[in-house]
């Protein structure tokens, strides 16, 4: 018990490090009735594979989630999740993309493209998130990924270890980790902002 309680500080630990020393890249945050809402690209995530594989015709999945942290932390402060699915219309020569239960079309790739991973005043959770934090420096984290799997096709994946090894829960997390991974990823953060006061 012991070894896996420390196995989780050190992940714990890990994981804000590892968050905190990302490469920070120009976002803009305005701040509108004490919730921010982000500006960012992540239009690097579709390279060349990822631009080939949205042309073929099957249904692909882009997802980004963005989340507030405290200086320090891997603590959400708040978050949120968006996901397209793109189809190529190979008899219309466009893209349908859907978010949700929303449909629309685009005749190429960049508007696919722009429409999913270029985000424009995404608000990130609610004034009460903030009201209790002013002044406290945070920080914005973005994941953007392709063709994520879902936590129920994780869970289906990999059946959780029975018996008393406290060691067989790590390794499973290890092992999901890897194989419940996205296609492809791309991970950055803000510079650290001030909640206004």
């Amino acid at each position: 018990m012991r070894r896996w309680l420390v196995a989780l500080i050190l992940f714990t630990s890990a994981v804000a490090y590892a968050q905190s020393h990302l490469p920070a890249r120009d976002m803009q945050i305005l701040w509108d009735r004490g919730t921010p809402k982000v500006s960012f690209s992540a239009k690097d995530l579709a390279d060349e594979r990822v631009r080939r594989e949205l042309s073929s015709g099957l249904r692909k999945r882009l997802r980004i989630n963005v989340s507030a942290h405290f200086k320090g932390s891997n603590y959400q402060l708040a978050h949120r999740t968006f996901g397209c699915d793109v189809t190529r219309d190979l008899w219309e020569d466009g893209y349908l993309v859907r978010i949700g239960a929303q449909s629309q079309r685009f005749k190429t790739l960049e508007g696919v493209l722009d429409h999913c991973l270029a985000v424009e005043g995404l608000f990130v959770g609610e004034p009460k998130h903030y009201e209790h934090n002013k002044g406290k420096d945070i920080y914005f984290f973005v994941r953007a990924e392709f063709n994520p799997i879902s936590k129920k096709q994780c869970r289906e994946l990999i059946r959780p270890t029975s018996g008393d090894d406290p060691v067989g829960p790590i390794t499973v997390n290890i092992v999901r980790r890897r194989i419940c991974k996205a296609e492809r990823t791309v991970e950055f953060r803000s510079e650290l902002l001030e909640v206004p006061k």
